[in-house]
């Protein structure tokens, strides 16, 4: 997955489906690191589901969003 696709993704949270498929990752490892607390993005957990703001993800990915402006 490109950025400019990931960033028109709907919504302003996505899941680690995702997430894994833009940086190349696995997504079980993003499970983990949310639970260590060291993911380094705001999530949160819905249910045993985590949620990933894709803001913060295209800021790590050094792409400026509108949001917050």
């Amino acid at each position: 997955m490109t950025i400019q696709e990931f960033a028109a993704l709907p919504g302003m949270w996505v899941g680690t489906k995702e997430v894994s498929q833009l940086l190349n990752t696995d997504r079980y490892g993003l499970n983990l690191a949310a639970k260590a607390g060291k993911l380094g993005f705001e999530y949160f957990f819905s249910g045993n589901r985590l949620k990933i703001s894709k803001a913060s993800v295209l800021k790590f990915c050094g792409v400026e969003t509108q949001e917050g402006k």
